[in-house]
């Protein structure tokens, strides 16, 4: 009797939760529903009114439209009305540049640069082994000539296009630095960007990870593997100022540091929740780890931080990190433009989430001096690294 009644118990159970199951469901694809019926509704509004600002201007502006200038207009207005400043709108230029970025590799005449307030291109960086390291070329020079055709000219767009092109080929830039003029013939060269090197230091392996690009995670465990055949006792891992949404090098990095776990965790719209980092190896590299972060981590930076201190047990040194969490994703569109979009927020799966506060080190320090010198770490000022070994060379003992 007993039995039949228990039987009978769980039955209505499961019919209940079914039932319940069926009126969530349905809720949520109702809300689904009238969400894509007003936004079909909305699109009308906001194409009706483009439609009226366009046909008004085309007939009554006083100066001839320049319609790519316009395009990019609109677009990067679009983006912008949503309010993220991490969404936004990439030109087919700076959307190549990008790309080139992303895969690690560039043909370049060895420096990037951006445009600056005034039409001209700036350097920001100038790349290892280039010729434009090689002959001089400086962080914040101004370029005002290419190939003797000013900046101004030709536009700020069309010159960055013009620093790349064939391997091989020549470049020549007319610079300003220090109110001086200088010239210089560049060779345009296929040039690997690296996101992370190192250098072991007694029984302590050092890595710098300055980014995320396609061939980061390959860079870090050549690193990694050589440390390994070394016998390092310790490893310092540098993520001051690291940044980045690819999760592919992340999880190959991770995938060497870490037991079996799930490392990160992404939640999406409307809540979905997914794992993106599985770590499934059974064997990995398991020596005390020591990170050093800044207000400059985020992304990707903060996320290894987080997986590590949770499933590593390592020890963070410096300052709190950034407190970003969200992570974008590229849509490429068809005339080779291209719109980031905040897609997901992230956080460990151990439970450390970085968003807004950040993550907080294990040891507090401050520093004037940020090493960029691997070979100088034994003399180094940087007190952020000198508390680093301090601390590893404590844990080894």
């Amino acid at each position: 009797m007993n039995r039949k009644f228990s039987l009978g118990v769980c039955i209505s159970l499961i019919a209940v939760a079914c039932a319940v199951t069926f009126v969530l469901t349905m809720n949520l694809s109702l809300d689904l529903y009238n969400q894509k019926i007003a936004g079909v509704e909305q699109r009308e509004v906001i194409y009706a009114k483009m439609q009226d600002i366009d046909s008004y201007t085309r007939s009554n502006f006083l100066e001839a439209i320049d319609q790519e200038r316009l395009t990019n207009g609109v677009m990067s207005g679009y983006m912008s009305g949503l309010g993220d400043p991490k969404s936004r709108y990439i030109t087919d230029t700076e959307f190549y540049e990008m790309q080139q970025h992303m895969r690690g590799r560039i043909i370049t005449a060895g420096a990037r640069v951006v445009r600056n307030e005034n039409g001209y291109i700036r350097v920001v960086e100038v790349y290892d082994g280039s010729s434009a390291k090689l002959l001089g070329v400086e962080v914040e020079d101004i370029i005002t000539h290419i190939n003797n055709t000013p900046v101004l000219e030709i536009g700020a767009e069309s010159a960055i296009k013009l620093l790349s092109g064939d391997r091989g080929t020549r470049v020549i830039l007319t610079i300003q630095r220090a109110g001086e003029e200088r010239r210089f013939t560049l060779i345009r060269q296929d040039i690997e960007i690296i996101t992370a090197k190192g250098i072991r230091h007694e029984d302590i392996g050092f890595i710098k990870i300055s980014g995320f690009s396609e061939n980061t995670g390959e860079q870090f465990e050549s690193v990694l593997n050589e440390m390994v055949d070394n016998e390092v006792k310790g490893l310092i891992i540098d993520l001051r100022g690291t940044t980045g949404c690819l999760i592919a090098p992340q999880r190959q990095i991770l995938d060497r540091l870490l037991p079996r776990c799930t490392a990160a965790v992404a939640e999406y719209r409307y809540g979905r929740i997914d794992n993106i980092i599985e770590i499934t190896s059974e064997t990995h590299f398991s020596i005390p780890i020591t990170l050093i972060t800044d207000g400059g981590t985020g992304e990707g930076g903060e996320l290894l931080a987080a997986a590590l201190k949770d499933f590593a047990g390592a020890q963070i040194v410096g300052m709190t990190t950034k407190g970003d969490s969200v992570f974008t994703t590229v849509k490429t569109l068809g005339d080779g433009s291209a719109v980031q979009l905040s897609v997901m927020r992230v956080r460990s799966g151990g439970g450390t989430s970085f968003d807004d506060d950040g993550i907080k080190p294990d040891f507090s320090v401050e520093t004037m001096t940020q090493e960029t010198d691997l070979e100088n770490l034994e003399q180094t000022l940087d007190l952020q690294i000198r508390k680093a070994f301090e601390i590893t060379e404590t844990r080894i003992q």
